[in-house]
């Protein structure tokens, strides 16, 4: 019985850095670029699931992608603290600036996601489909 405890432990248990929201925003350059990754940090969701396997931790979902959009009020002048972001030290923080640019161009109709993208403004299950006032912010 023992056994079993221990094997489903370690299988469940968190990785190191995921059991943490630090993604590294106190090293960040700017006071804009800490400003969004500080509203992605707290905006994480805790989730069990990862790429097909079971992997619980914080990440960043569409939800925490929505919320730091809208609470940051972003717009196209985020852009270049966004591409910086995009090389910052964790991996979440990576994704959550890289579709936070594709959400800014695609909420300023610029062409190139698919119409099945939640990130076009076509597609039903858009993003920002209810706009910023239906978010709740953190």
């Amino acid at each position: 019985m023992a056994g079993v405890i221990a094997t489903i432990l370690v299988v469940l248990w968190p990785d190191k850095k995921m059991i943490s929201r630090d993604i590294g925003c106190a090293d960040i350059g700017t006071e804009r670029e800490k400003n969004i990754c500080q509203a992605l940090s707290d905006s994480m969701e805790w989730t069990w699931m990862g790429h097909a396997i079971l992997s619980p931790g914080w990440r960043v979902t569409w939800d925490t992608v929505r919320r730091a959009y809208c609470r940051e009020n972003m717009s196209v002048a985020d852009l270049s603290a966004l591409e910086s972001l995009r090389k910052g030290p964790d991996w979440r923080l990576q994704e959550g600036a890289g579709d936070l640019i594709r959400l800014i161009g695609s909420s300023g109709g610029r062409a190139g996601e698919p119409e099945n993208s939640i990130f076009n403004p076509a597609n039903p299950q858009y993003i920002l489909k209810d706009g910023c006032a239906a978010v709740r912010i953190p």
